[in-house]
This record gives C-alpha cells, sequence and structure tokens, in this order.
C-alpha cells in the first residue's frame, strides 16, 4: 500500500479534468451516466409494465379456461336479458333456460297475442289460457309463449285463418297432442326465443283444456313434480348439449323429457278429477 500513489493519481486526475480537453471527457462521461440512468429507469418501468401485463394475461387466461371447460360441459352463456340471471343452454340454435325465462316478458307476450286474438275471433274466442313449461315461474325449459284458446264455432273458417296469416300466425295443420287442435306458430320472436308464441285453437269445453289447466297446477303446487320435472328437463338438455350433431338437439331433449312429463300428466289429472269432484260435492 503506497498513499503517496493515491494522493499522486488523485491530483493528477483532477489536472487533466481543469483542462478543455478533460472538460469534453467529463461533459461525455457524464452524458454516458444520465443515458445509463435514462434506460436503468425504462427498463424497470418496462419490466414493471410487463409483469402487471402478465399478470392480467394470465388472469384473463384463467378465466378463459374456466369459461371454455365450462362451456364444453354445458354448452352455456349467460345472458344480461335474463332477469333470473340463469344459465342459457343452446339446442341447435334455441336458447333453454335453466331457471326459466323471465315472467314478466312471457307475461307481456301472452297479453299482447291476447289482444290480437280476440280482435281477429271476437266473440268466437270463449277462452284464453297460457300452457307448458313457461307459464310455470322458475321451471327450467325455452321462452316460447304456449297459449291454447276455445273456439265456438270451431274449426275456424278459411277467412279466419286467412286473417291469422295476415297477423302473422303460420298455420300448421292439427296438432299432436289432439285430433281436435289446429295450431299456428306466430309472435314476433324468432323461432325458438323469446317473444315467439305456439297457439292451439281447440273447441269449447275441449279436454285438452283442462288436461293442460290441471298440468300448470299440479306442477305449482307440488314441489315434487316441480322438482321431478325440472330435473328431466335440465338433464335432457344437458345431455343432448353435448353431442357432436348440432341438428335435432332440441327434438332430442323432448324425447328425453317424455316419460316423465306423461307421468306428471297423469297425475295431475287424476288431482283435478278429485278436486273438481270435491268441490261439487261440497
Amino acid at each position: 500500500f503506497a498513499p503517496w500513489r493515491s494522493n499522486f493519481s488523485i491530483t493528477k486526475s483532477r489536472a487533466i479534468l481543469t483542462t478543455p480537453a478533460g472538460r469534453k471527457v467529463n461533459q461525455k462521461y457524464n452524458q454516458i451516466n444520465k443515458n445509463h440512468m435514462i434506460m436503468g429507469f425504462v427498463f424497470l418501468l418496462l419490466l414493471l409494465l410487463t409483469n402487471v401485463q402478465i399478470r392480467t394475461s394470465l388472469a384473463f387466461l384463467s378465466q378463459t379456461n374456466l369459461y371454455k371447460e365450462t362451456s364444453s360441459n354445458l354448452n352455456m352463456v349467460t345472458t344480461s336479458t335474463d332477469e333470473n340471471e340463469g344459465g342459457v343452454i343452446m339446442l341447435s340454435g334455441y336458447p333453454f333456460y335453466l331457471r326459466g325465462a323471465d315472467p314478466k316478458a312471457l307475461a307481456e307476450v301472452a297479453d299482447k297475442n291476447r289482444v290480437l286474438l280476440e280482435s281477429i275471433f271476437s266473440s268466437q274466442m270463449k277462452s284464453f289460457n297460457r300452457m307448458g313449461s313457461s307459464t310455470i315461474d322458475g321451471l327450467a325449459g325455452t321462452p316460447v309463449c304456449d297459449i291454447v284458446v276455445e273456439l265456438s264455432p270451431w274449426p275456424m273458417t278459411d277467412e279466419t285463418k286467412g286473417k291469422m296469416a295476415i297477423a302473422g300466425y303460420e298455420y300448421k295443420g292439427v296438432g299432436s297432442h289432439t285430433s281436435q287442435d289446429e295450431w299456428f306458430f306466430g309472435g314476433e320472436g324468432k323461432p325458438g326465443h323469446l317473444g315467439r308464441v305456439v297457439l292451439h285453437t281447440v273447441p269449447e269445453g275441449s279436454e285438452f283444456v283442462r288436461d293442460m289447466n290441471a298440468f300448470v297446477e299440479y306442477v305449482k303446487t307440488h314441489p315434487n313434480a316441480f322438482q321431478r320435472y325440472n330435473d328431466v328437463k335440465v338433464k335432457g338438455a344437458v345431455c343432448m348439449s353435448k353431442k357432436s350433431m348440432e341438428d335435432g338437439k332440441l327434438l332430442g331433449y323432448k324425447r328425453e323429457k317424455a316419460e316423465v312429463c306423461d307421468k306428471i300428466k297423469e297425475e295431475a289429472i287424476e288431482w283435478w278429477i278429485k278436486r273438481e269432484t270435491k268441490t261439487k260435492d261440497t
């Protein structure tokens, strides 16, 4: 260790820096240091931003993977128009609401069609009733509004069918439920969606009306029936949503639920008849 050498070197360096050439070297050195500091600051900022972006991307990927996993199992999406905040399974392009479609929206569809049908049938229409799953709040199903009206005389004339066509109701022939049922597709919604209507027209006093009313009231007032019907509907919809083929999912869903639906309908009719008989006796 030689202190005198260090002191000499420091003194010599200071002397050099006081010359014009030394000052230029010093300025250049300071500029390099400043540039290095700026580059270091930019690098740290980029590193921080990159870290935030990576965290955001990972969170997004996590949510995307969760969504894909859910979609692959149920083909389910959420919809802001469903006030029940329930999921919707798409069956061949038709929405199936796991908690039922919005009851208020369905009631509005029914009321609008009631007014329209009254203007067409006038006194010929003896009753107007909603029927089917969409009538029961909270029950899984499609958002189509099923309606049955009693007419007298029945069937309607060709002239009346022409008025129905102008009003947007498409004649579909004789229904599958009973031979005395002429049915129509109508409403403002596209097929299978909210606003769509399936209309049944039957003669006054038809047992079909009684049976449909019995079914709705029975499921509404019997939790076990509600749960059985809801479970088989959801199970059938989920099962069909997993099928590789796209066409025919809605029909497949209807086949899946048919047996349980028929059993509950039998129970409902028996319950209705007993209740009516008891009421008459009292």
